[in-house]
């Protein structure tokens, strides 16, 4: 049985994906019973070229990371170990609330940045769940089986909120570790409470299990959540496969009837496709967790929608057409994919390739070694200019006073350029904005306090 891994961060900042750091990480590693087993709480310094916005320090109200001494980098590479020595006794799921868009694009970046492997929570064995996507489906489907919190009439899946309907105490919202617990309780509760949807999303979790998944039941439901109007729709599909499973799948929503599609030649197919608001085609990720629940699951909860037959008879018809599918399939690999120029270090997680094995190596031994000369010599040996230029800021932070002045020249251009320079990272103006903007609102002495904290943090580094 797998390992449940929940964790949390709290950040700099929540825009400027690749800019921004994690200054807490929380987690809580249980067995399949969701019986706790370990936890931990991390906390560190801002990076000196990272910039701390007013309105995140007072959301999570971390003011204790001004005066700490753990470096990021210290941070980082000891959740890791923790994750890894957790995950290395059994396949373990990693599960977060919002992790696919948020929580867990930000630990890979600080995996990257800080020469571990990004992928630590998909590969070997290891899965990811993020119970947020999981939630679309229980308001939309489960609404009278499960509580829903409403706020001002429209329904709230924010994490805290579900805390609150269990009656347990938000009032450390916004800390890591805490919310780690609101998380395995909300689990807990859909265990309990949806067994059968339940039992589906955490066989689910990995990215073969739910390829096998999505092809052996041939009708699901998509749900989607609108922002604008704060509710969810529900979308019936079928999966469009020709091979096994990659990032990706192609579906057929069933609203359509497929036999009007049928007799389209290649080029009316590619132009209904290249019209995404007509075309009843979709590029969904089968590697993220998918908002999606099968009809058998529906059924054996006696919700299934009255339309059910019709879309099953449907997505029936489309998969006894091997030669419509594959034509489709055609259609999308000759698809032009978008080339990403990414300019900075820290944007080219994605972009900029995998490491070689003697940088993996290199990698390995430079976190092995206490020394700094040999941390140095490491780092200049780096192929890949981009750990080279990572393993030099580490080394300033883990020895500011021992470094050679060049390597602290380099840090030091690096936060002039970024306190002072536009660019893709956060803007010093716009955030002392914010702040001021803030500080006329706020009637609160500490909170005020936080604000100014994050004010003084921005003039100061770019001084």
């Amino acid at each position: 049985m797998n390992n449940f891994i929940f964790y949390d961060t709290e950040t700099s900042s929540v825009k400027e994906l690749n800019y921004i750091q994690a200054i807490q990480i929380g987690s809580i590693l249980t067995n399949s019973s969701l019986e706790k087993i370990d936890s931990f709480s991390l906390m560190c310094a801002p990076l000196p070229w990272t910039l701390v916005t007013p309105k995140a320090l007072l959301i999570n109200k971390k003011e204790e990371i001004f005066n700490s001494n753990i470096t990021h980098y210290q941070m980082i590479k000891n959740a890791f170990n923790k994750w890894s020595l957790w995950s290395s006794s059994s396949d373990s799921i990693f599960i977060s609330y919002n992790g696919m868009r948020f929580d867990e694009e930000i630990m890979r970046r600080q995996f990257y940045w800080n020469l571990l492997d990004p992928y630590l929570t998909n590969t070997n064995g290891n899965s990811r769940l993020d119970i947020l996507m999981k939630m679309y489906v229980i308001a939309f489907f489960y609404r009278n089986n499960f509580p829903i919190p409403y706020k001002d009439d429209s329904i709230s899946l924010r994490l805290e909120h579900f805390a609150e309907i269990f009656k347990i105490n938000t009032a450390n919202a916004h800390d890591a570790l805490e919310d780690c617990e609101y998380l395995k309780q909300l689990l807990n509760e859909i265990k309990s409470l949806l067994p059968n949807f339940y039992n589906e999303f955490i066989t689910t979790t990995s990215k073969v299990g739910l390829f096998e998944h999505l092809i052996t039941n041939k009708l699901h439901y998509l749900c989607t959540y609108i922002p604008s109007n704060k509710t969810i729709r529900s979308i019936p599909f079928t999966t469009l496969v020709t091979e096994e499973a990659k990032n990706q799948t192609i579906i057929f929503n069933l609203i359509n009837d497929p036999e009007d599609y049928f007799d389209l030649n290649i080029q009316e197919l590619r132009d209904l496709i290249n019209d995404k608001k007509k075309s009843p085609f979709k590029v969904i990720g089968i590697n993220k967790s998918l908002p999606s629940i099968c009809a058998n699951t529906l059924e054996k909860d006696n919700l299934l929608p009255k339309e059910n037959a019709q879309y099953l008879k449907r997505a029936k018809m489309l998969q006894s057409n091997p030669d419509f599918i594959h034509k489709i399939n055609e259609i999308y690999d000759d698809i032009e994919k978008p080339i990403y120029a990414n300019s900075y270090n820290e944007e080219q997680l994605y972009s900029g390739g995998f490491p070689t094995k003697i940088d993996k190596d290199r990698m390995k031994n430079f976190h092995n070694t206490d020394s700094l000369s040999i941390k140095l010599d490491i780092a200049n040996s780096f192929e890949d200019e981009r750990y080279k230029d990572f393993a030099i800021r580490i080394c300033a932070q883990e020895f500011p006073s021992e470094i050679n002045i060049q390597y602290l020249q380099h840090c030091k251009n690096l936060v002039q350029t970024r306190f002072s320079e536009t660019g893709p990272w956060p803007d010093p103006s716009k955030y002392l904005k914010e702040g001021e903007d803030l500080l006329k609102e706020l009637k609160d002495s500490s909170e005020k306090k936080l604000v100014n904290l994050a004010i003084n943090s921005i003039k100061s580094s770019r001084n």
